[in-house]
């Protein structure tokens, strides 16, 4: 909880025709960080396992009508098991003789579906721009007859109306106003023929846009609007005919459909690995970390599915060249228990700490928790926020960190509210178990100083710690002083909060001088643990292999 999982840097080589196999097997398993070996000198002399870039462009382009396919006939992805016997370059001619034969079955669907949709949006479009030119009682053979002048209705912003008016002051013209909304005027742009491009330009200034209108030009506006509705009708009867239709082909290829893209998806993850991939003649090199608890099964998985025909490398951190000099970084996988891990989002906003360092999730949930506690604490908004974090929490699962945090932030209020006696900002419900904040400022202040001298020496000193467990294992001096200035400083202040006075009295200077024997006790054993490390051939350069955030494969 207070470190990031173990890991260790695993090197996998295998002959090219089991490397997608390996890769279905690191998939499946879903523990793997890759190391992109772009940059190593492997890399650089071009040893590297990069895809035929056309069988990667087939790949995108099956899966693409696949999610085409998917998305007519409402199929969702399903979750399904990665199959064994991956195989990109071979697979590709069964999966697209596969998907060809659906597309062949729904084919005429598709299309009188696409069709029908596109009609659908038009004529509902044209219905409601009739709707907005029924005032003006227009007869659109009217307009179709003019030869030497032109009628445009449309609509633009109400604030660009007397904008437009202006520009077209040394035209001839008419703006006839149909109807007006709180955003938007509807109007008639009435102008000379010889105008038109003028007047156009003029018209795009002010943000006018035209409103189509059905072809047919015969009839009035409330003609043309009971023969759309009819249109209209007829669609959706239509629709809901093509809906039905869909059922029934959903039923059939619903499944099929599914793992055929599944599986498309899976070979191209499993080509866009490779990318990664070292490659020497014909065998590929696999470089990743992997928790250490999951060597076993990592092992066990090769040996069953490959046999010998895998060579299998594990090196711990601390034996991989340019971890000691700090060149080579290692990612991590937070260790947090269920009810932080939610603030593993927060960790990460100030930065990803390193393999070495103290994992802080812990101290800054519980920091977060007290301040908010703090801060707002009331019985009935901590109630409310936690009724508010569980309806997220069960219904909106893409959010459900927030909602945890909701509920923890919920229970905290509340706690405190217990503590202050405030119910919805009411207080003498019940007796005050602590203070309340509202009656006795200055002790919520003279609270509110020490909570922040408390957060503020555990960042020193967990910045202290960092420090010793670095490569290099050596205290910043500049910190260390800056950390015993600022104990003396709030020495002195909780002295004063709590007596009146500023005298340096003896336990503050006990206290000063035990911190600072206690760093220099942690300073020599860190020298005597991490000795100045002799000179190391480093076979790649600094920034050749790049740390990611924990990416699982």
């Amino acid at each position: 909880m207070f470190k990031p999982v173990p890991v260790a840097l695993v090197n996998i080589q295998v002959k090219e025709d089991k490397v997608s196999q390996a890769t279905a097997i690191l998939a499946r398993l879903r523990l793997m960080h890759l190391i992109n070996l772009v940059e190593t000198p492997l890399g650089k002399l071009g040893y590297l396992g990069l895809p035929d870039q056309g069988l990667m462009e087939r790949y995108q382009r099956l899966s693409e009508e696949a999610a085409q396919l998917c998305g007519d006939l409402e199929i969702l992805p399903q979750v399904l098991e990665i199959p064994a016997d991956l195989n990109p370059e071979k697979d590709i001619f069964r999966l697209a003789e596969e998907l060809e034969q659906i597309r062949k079955e729904v084919k005429g669907w598709q299309e009188h579906l696409h069709r029908n949709r596109e009609r659908l949006a038009e004529l509902e479009r044209q219905y409601e721009n009739l709707q907005e030119l029924q005032p003006s009682a227009l007869r659109l053979e009217e307009l179709a007859s003019l030869r030497f002048a032109m009628v445009v209705p449309g609509k633009l912003p109400t604030a660009h109306l007397e904008k437009l008016t202006a520009s077209l002051e040394t035209r001839h013209h008419v703006l006839i106003p149909v109807s007006s909304r709180e955003d938007h005027s509807v109007i008639l742009a009435c102008f000379l023929a010889g105008d038109r491009e003028v007047v156009q330009r003029a018209l795009a200034s002010a943000f006018f846009e035209p409103l189509a209108l059905p072809a047919e030009t015969g009839g009035s506006i409330d003609d043309l609007l009971a023969e759309t509705a009819k249109q209209l009708e007829d669609l959706r009867r239509e629709q809901q005919r093509l809906q039905d239709s869909r059922q029934s082909l959903r039923t059939a290829l619903g499944d099929r459909l599914a793992r055929l893209r599944h599986r498309l998806d899976l070979n191209r993850t499993v080509l866009r690995a490779r990318t990664l991939f070292g490659k020497v003649n014909t065998s590929y090199l696999i470089s990743g970390w992997i928790p250490v608890t999951s060597l076993e099964k990592l092992k066990t998985a090769l040996q069953e599915e490959l046999g010998g025909e895998a060579a299998l490398e594990v090196m711990s951190p601390e034996a991989v060249p340019g971890v000691r000099q700090g060149i080579l970084k290692i990612p991590i996988l937070f260790n947090n228990p269920f009810l932080l891990r939610p603030f593993e989002r927060l960790t990460t906003t100030y930065g990803v700490p390193s393999y070495q360092e103290v994992e802080p999730t812990v101290f800054l949930a519980l920091s977060f928790l007290l301040m908010f506690g703090m801060m707002f604490g009331d019985v009935g908004q901590g109630a409310v926020l936690f009724g508010l974090g569980y309806l997220i929490f069960r219904r909106f699962f893409r959010y459900t960190d927030y909602g945890i945090i909701l509920m923890e932030c919920g229970v905290s209020s509340a706690l405190f509210g217990l503590l202050y006696g405030t119910v919805f900002g009411v207080e003498g419900l019940f007796p005050v178990l602590w203070f309340a904040p509202m009656r006795d400022i200055y002790y919520f202040m003279k609270v509110a100083l020490v909570f922040g001298v408390g957060l503020i020496s555990l960042g020193l000193i967990l910045s202290f710690i960092n420090a010793l467990r670095s490569p290099e294992g050596r205290l910043p001096v500049a910190g260390v002083l800056t950390a015993l200035c600022y104990w003396i400083a709030a020495g002195l202040g909780v002295r004063y909060l709590l007596t009146g006075s500023w005298q340096l009295d003896w336990w503050v200077a006990v206290m000063v001088a035990s911190v600072t024997l206690l760093l220099v006790v942690l300073l020599v054993v860190a020298k005597w643990r991490h000795p100045e490390p002799s000179e190391v051939p480093w076979p790649m350069p600094a920034c050749s292999w790049r740390c990611f955030p924990w990416r699982r494969l």
